[in-house]
This record gives structure tokens, sequence and C-alpha cells, in this order.
């Protein structure tokens, strides 16, 4: 291998809408150097995503001891959230960036990449809320993953919602109540106006905080616990279902509650279920190889 090859630089970035992750290395798959910064969703506005990502990539290089000026040399795969959106994808294939080469995809598409190493399969991530995704022949479906207002139905964020929904009507005496509702209420002091005062301007991260809460339940056999599960596990069970039907030959699942919903999963499902390869820098990385391997 001669020393240009040698010394390619590759960067796979995980633009999450909580913080954006990258990973530097060179043409052996060494790993040179990774970074952690600020949100890279790109609805949060495109100066803000690419100066997030741009110090991290200057984090990176100077942690493998490289100048800065490298920044010019390296080919970027870049797994973006927010992506999913048509409006998004123009956008940010417009916008400048300082790297040799760059190829934009979502960060479910990224994830499935490295989930099972650039084969053939499908992921379905499940955090604060869910998204899936398939590979199959170079074709690519993408299920949910719509934002916690109209869709990610077993979210972390979903099942907090649902549960602080039951919470307030077992407070009224028009729903079922159980320890779960109990314990819930008390959080908000039993007061009513203090749930509401939260939820005008609660983020799908600050309903998900209570997802440990009904899994607890859930584990104890609340029975108010285990229709928020049901009907979470339903909704991710018709994705995973959809996945295989576009041709996906095996699922992982990935996020927070993956392992949590894994295993609740139907028999014929956790028969599919496969762990991950890798992760979504991994797949970030692999786009950017293919990228520059397809350059004339």
């Amino acid at each position: 291998m001669n020393n240009s090859q040698s010394e390619r630089l590759y960067l796979g970035v995980d633009g999450g809408g909580t913080r954006c992750r990258v990973r530097l290395v060179n043409s052996h798959g060494m790993v040179m150097g990774e970074a952690t910064r600020g949100s890279a969703n790109t609805r949060l506005g495109l100066e803000k995503v690419f100066a997030e990502i741009t110090d991290a990539a200057y984090d990176a290089l100077d942690q493998a001891s490289l100048p800065p000026e490298k920044i010019t040399e390296i080919h970027a795969g870049l797994g973006l959230a927010g992506l999913a959106l048509t409006r998004e994808q123009k956008r940010v294939r417009a916008h400048p960036h300082p790297f040799a080469s760059a190829v934009f995809e979502t960060d479910a598409y990224s994830a499935c990449l490295g989930a099972h190493n650039g084969h053939d399969g499908a992921i379905l991530i499940v955090g604060t809320g869910t998204c899936g995704q398939a590979i199959v022949a170079d074709r690519q479906l993408a299920v949910a993953g719509w934002g916690f207002e109209i869709s990610d139905i077993g979210s972390g964020a979903r099942i907090g919602k649902h549960a602080l929904e039951k919470t307030l009507l077992a407070h009224e005496k028009i729903g079922s109540e159980s320890n779960l509702t109990r314990q819930l209420m008390a959080h908000f002091h039993n007061s009513p106006e203090e749930m509401v005062s939260f939820a005008e301007t609660a983020r799908p991260a600050d309903y998900g905080q209570f997802t440990v809460s009904v899994f607890d339940a859930f584990d104890n056999d609340d029975t108010v616990a285990r229709e928020i599960v049901d009907q979470a596990c339903n909704a991710n069970e018709q994705i995973l279902r959809q996945l295989l039907a576009f041709g996906a030959p095996r699922l992982t699942l990935m996020g927070g509650i993956g392992q949590r919903m894994a295993g609740l999963m139907s028999d014929d499902i956790q028969k599919k279920l496969v762990p991950a390869s890798g992760d979504a820098l991994d797949g970030a990385i692999l786009m950017a190889k293919r990228q520059y391997e397809a350059l004339p």
C-alpha cells in the first residue's frame, strides 16, 4: 500500500438529537481519535449542526496529533438526525463543509449499516424516540421515526407520556389505580396542576425519564404498567414485521430500551434478532469509504 493510501483519513459522524459523536480512522481501520459535541439534528439549523461536526472533527484530529488543516483531507460519512425529511436532505447536501468529500444519510441508515457490517438487515432503534430502518439489496425502507408528536408510539417518551395520562385518569377516579399511578402522582405532589405545568414545557426526554418507573412496575406485575408496555411492544412489533416484509433477513434492536423490548417480542420475531456487529460510527465510516471508492 502506498503512502497516500496509508494516510487516507475517514471520519464517521453520528449526529443524534442529543449529541454528535465522531470517529477518525485511517485506511487500515485504526481508530486515531474520537470526540463528542452537542446535538446535530438538522432541524436545529445547519449552521449549528455543521459547527458541532467541524469542532468534533478538529477534536479528533487533535487526539490523533494531526494538524487542523488535515480536515480538508478527510472523507466523511455523516449519519444525521432529521434527514428523514426531504427538505432537510436537500438543504444539508447543498451546505458547505470542510471535508475532501462527504456523504449524508439518516442516523438510522448509518446505524443499520454498522449493525449488520454493510450486509442486508434491519434495525429498530428504541430510545426516547423510535425509528426502523432496513437495507435490502441497496434499497432502503424507513418506518416510524416521524417524531414524538405524531409517531414513535413504542418509544420511551411515549411510554412516559402514556403513564402520566393513566396516572391522571386514576387520580380522578375514571381510570384504574395501581402502585405505578400512585408513585407517579406522588412525584407531582398529588397535584394535577403541577402535572399540567410540567406538560406545558416537557420535551420527549422529559417524558422518557418515567420509563424506568414503568418497567420497574411492569416487573412487579403492575396492571397499569402492563397495559402501557404491551401497547408499546405491539407498536414496535408492527414496525419489525414491516421490516421483515421488506425482505430484511435479520433484525437488531438498539437504543436505550431496545434490550428490554427484545425480550418481550413474539417468538417468531426473537428468532430473527441478532446482536449488532458495529455501531452507527462504523456504519458512517463505511459510507465514507464507499463514497471515496465511487469518486471519479
